[in-house]
């Protein structure tokens, strides 16, 4: 979540509370809120997953029914859980679905193959919904928010046998294991020397064949705007709502819009070289991508500025670092270094994803990170704060079109109370 948050708790690191209490006298931060919010949303989704079980459906309102059809494959309306989390769904299209995870137009596939959903929650500012400012106070935006996204992926299964089995015995557990691969893991030092509190943000800017790449911010990768206009002959694009003091020569930004984070692709990063009035130029030459779309036929266009380019030149390469599994130490800035684990003995190799990300609570008070440590006093080394991703099997689609459904569901627990007998008089 790119927001502007002093912390963000990590995944699965409880303190063990239930709530979150506030007490009289006391600052409220924006992480106290936090986590109550996210304490109460965990035991809610836990509670739907423990009872419904991994997926499921109610009977009486069952999505993502699937059929077949000369245009391609087609779902029904309804809701759907997958680890507690639901996913309410219209009825539509698989290659026009709402949240597409391809940048371009695809074709099913030839059968067999396997229908499958993925849910996960997408962070939203006001630069992705602007329904969320609000004028009364002078218009700067307030809370941000996380929503549900969901997709529907196909995997071809002819030659997959451990996948070729009847759907009572769908080997759930090691089917999701294989998708999510083995994730990276991350662990963070340092002797602070800055004078200001930030929340570091590493994110991981592109996966290449020769390996991965990642990108920083001091401020969690919130210092980002619209983008509403490029030039090509200029090579200038006009943003609305910034500061010129949050953009300077010299900064690498990146280029984004809905399509690229709903298919997890990466943005394009590019050299700014000059600030004016609302216009930022740009030296095409130094792109990774496209910089000249129209931004008008994109969703929600965004430009984002990166901290990358303060670290150890020799470092850095094209406004990103490239990432080295081992002994290295990858220093960011004020003393702050990163280093990433290689895979332990027997794993296989790290699977890095454009987006998964660590953040790092830098403190000037005490001139430390807030980052986990082994007994022996060793930084611990943490797999990704997220995305995280949820999957659910659908269905089979065989030779012929046949269905296979592989959805589960469940029924209303409540039921009608029995008419009372009159004793006879």
């Amino acid at each position: 979540m790119r927001g502007d948050f002093s912390r963000l708790m990590f995944a699965g690191s409880r303190s063990g509370s239930s709530r979150v209490l506030m007490q009289q006298g006391r600052v409220l931060l924006d992480s106290d809120w936090n986590e109550a919010e996210a304490a109460g949303l965990a035991q809610h989704r836990e509670l739907a997953a423990d009872i419904i079980g991994p997926h499921g459906g109610p009977a009486h309102d069952l999505g993502f029914d699937l059929v077949t059809s000369a245009g391609g494959l087609e779902f029904g309306a309804g809701c759907y859980y997958v680890d507690g989390i639901r996913a309410r769904v219209r009825s539509g299209q698989w290659s026009t679905q709402p949240f597409s995870p391809f940048l371009e137009r695809r074709q099913l596939p030839d059968p067999p193959y396997l229908v499958y959903l993925d849910v996960w929650e997408r962070h939203v500012t006001v630069l992705q919904d602007d329904t969320i400012n609000e004028a009364a106070p002078g218009g700067p935006d307030t809370t941000s928010r996380a929503r549900v996204v969901w997709q529907l992926r196909i995997l071809p299964i002819a030659n997959d046998v451990d996948l070729a089995v009847p759907s009572e015995r769908f080997p759930l557990r090691a089917w999701r294991a294989r998708l999510r691969g083995n994730p990276p893991r991350l662990r963070a030092r340092a002797g602070y020397t800055g004078l200001e509190n930030h929340l570091y943000r590493v994110e991981i800017a592109a996966v290449e064949e020769v390996g991965a790449t990642l990108v920083w911010s001091r401020d969690n990768g919130s210092v980002a705007v619209a983008w509403s206009e490029t030039s090509p002959d200029r090579t200038r694009i006009r943003v609305r709502g910034f500061l010129e003091t949050e953009f300077t020569p010299g900064d690498w930004v990146e280029l984004t819009w809905d399509d690229l984070e709903y298919a997890g692709a990466a943005g394009t990063r590019v050299l700014v070289v000059g600030v004016d009035d609302g216009l930022l130029t740009i030296d095409s030459a130094s792109a990774t991508g496209e910089v000249h779309p129209d931004p008008r036929s994109l969703a929600h266009p965004v430009v984002r500025r990166w901290d990358t380019a303060r670290s150890p030149a020799e470092h850095v390469v094209r406004g990103a670092m490239h990432i080295t599994e081992g002994e290295e130490w990858l220093p960011l800035e004020n003393g702050i270094e990163v280093q990433f684990a290689p895979p332990q003995a027997g794993e296989r190799p790290h699977g890095y994803c454009v987006g998964d990300y660590w953040t790092i609570p830098a403190r000037a008070a005490t001139a430390e990170i807030r980052w986990p440590h082994r007994p022996d006093g060793e930084p611990k080394t943490l797999t990704p704060q997220g995305i995280r991703h949820h999957y659910a099997p659908l269905a089979w689609v065989g030779v012929g079109d046949h269905v296979n459904d592989l959805r589960h569901q469940f029924g209303c627990l409540a039921r009608p109370v029995p008419s009372a007998r009159l004793a006879p008089s």
